[in-house]
């Protein structure tokens, strides 16, 4: 038997969770979140022990991803709560963001809700110390006044429905929108009726990028709109963003034009840093670090891991680059170009394999290094020690077969 009010209006696809408990909050007459937690809590003590105090008192630290060690208990909470609102199995965990295995651009940690993984550095409000708003499109709180799930991506600016400017800041108090801080959908914490606001139209750029960032669009020659994954858009949204944008939100706009022209923007911008190499060099070609003259090409090309089957556009144009480069700089007498030196890591990352596959074949005598080793001392993974062609050459003898595995892993 349900032991709270549902909202009326089931959750919606694209509804945020905090903002569903919101609502729930809303239909029972709580006066805040933290009430309706305690009472949840108290509820789940009798329901289940080991689970209830795993619900958050804070609505800023609800969803699953923040969950300090183990999430399990978080989803036994949710499922319990599912129970006492009487809603369907999963209803709430549709609406979550969870944590994802996969990693974007390096290092970059994922979240992930409805098939699509999603940067968390490009989550509004992430981190539960800051101050960050939220913003809010007018017309949609009119529509419908739940938070639409986008709203909470850094590079969706604009609402492609009503085309207009997300907005920010309260017109009337200037505060930073946040319904998580404030615990209110439609009214700013001074009282403003945020459905009120006066709306500003959206920039073309930020409209298009609104539009094609979730279902993309086929009919777009651009790579960064017509790729079938949305996982791959933001992934490449954030390359971009490393490369050139540091951390301002107005780059995303900025890379549509970008790729509007890939890859032969990027290709004459690699051309120039090959030209200018050798007036770089401190050592010879052969002792120098692939990362000394490129920076972090390789490491930053592999922008998902673990992959998916098709290998993502920027990946095989930086990999198209660099198999370029070896061809165009045969070996000589005096080393070049090609020869210079990648570490483990930019090699697994080259040859679309693991860093223990890399060890083993230099292991095997197939990579050869370009320093002598200590006996029994692994080779740090970020030490250039690799001949870049021999790497390519290695990983062009197996053709365009990526499956990565190039030595049996017994």
């Amino acid at each position: 038997m349900a032991f709270l009010f549902s909202p009326r209006a089931r959750a919606f696809i694209d509804e945020s969770l905090e903002s569903y408990l919101l609502r729930i909050v809303s239909e029972n007459f709580f006066d805040s979140y933290q009430q309706l937690s305690l009472a949840i809590r108290e509820e789940l003590h009798e329901l289940d022990f080991e689970a209830h105090g795993s619900f958050p008192i804070e609505l800023k630290r609800l969803n699953i991803y923040h969950a300090k060690h183990n999430s399990h208990f978080r989803m036994r909470a949710l499922s319990l709560l599912e129970s006492l609102l009487g809603l369907p199995p999963h209803e709430l965990q549709k609406l979550a963001l969870f944590r994802s295995n996969r990693s974007f651009v390096g290092t970059g940690v994922a979240v992930h809700r409805n098939g699509i993984d999603i940067p968390l550095s490009f989550i509004r409000y992430a981190n539960e110390d800051d101050t960050e708003s939220v913003p809010i499109c007018p017309g949609c709180l009119k529509d419908e006044p739940y938070i639409r799930q986008v709203w909470h991506l850094k590079p969706y600016t604009a609402c492609a429905k009503h085309e207009c400017a997300l907005i920010h800041h309260c017109p009337k108090c200037h505060a930073p929108i946040n319904y998580i801080e404030n615990e209110s959908i439609s009214y700013c914490s001074c009282g403003f009726e945020l459905s009120k606001a006066a709306v500003i139209s959206a920039k073309q750029s930020d409209l298009i990028l609104a539009r094609s960032l979730i279902n993309g669009d086929v009919t777009s020659t651009n790579p960064l709109l017509n790729e079938t994954s949305a996982t791959h858009r933001l992934a490449a949204l954030l390359w971009y963003q490393k490369r050139y944008g540091g951390s301002n939100d107005n780059s995303f706009s900025d890379a549509i034009e970008y790729f509007d022209n890939w890859p032969d923007n990027f290709y004459q911008e690699l051309d120039k840093v090959t030209q200018g190499a050798e007036l770089r060099l401190i050592e010879l070609f052969n002792r120098t670090a692939f990362r000394f003259i490129f920076g972090e090409l390789i490491l930053h090309s592999r922008c998902l891991y673990p992959e998916d089957k098709e290998p993502h556009f920027i990946y095989s144009a930086s990999m198209g680059y660099l198999q370029r480069l070896v061809v165009l700089h045969p070996k000589s007498k005096k080393p070049n170009v090609a020869d210079m030196l990648v570490s483990v890591a930019e090699t697994a990352v080259l040859l679309s394999t693991t860093q223990e596959q890399v060890y083993r074949l230099h292991q095997d005598g197939i990579l050869t290094s370009a320093f002598r080793q200590k006996m029994k001392q692994r080779i740090d993974p970020h030490a250039a020690v690799f001949y870049l062609r021999q790497v390519i050459e290695y990983k062009s003898s197996f053709g365009s077969d990526r499956q990565g595995m190039y030595l049996s892993a017994w």
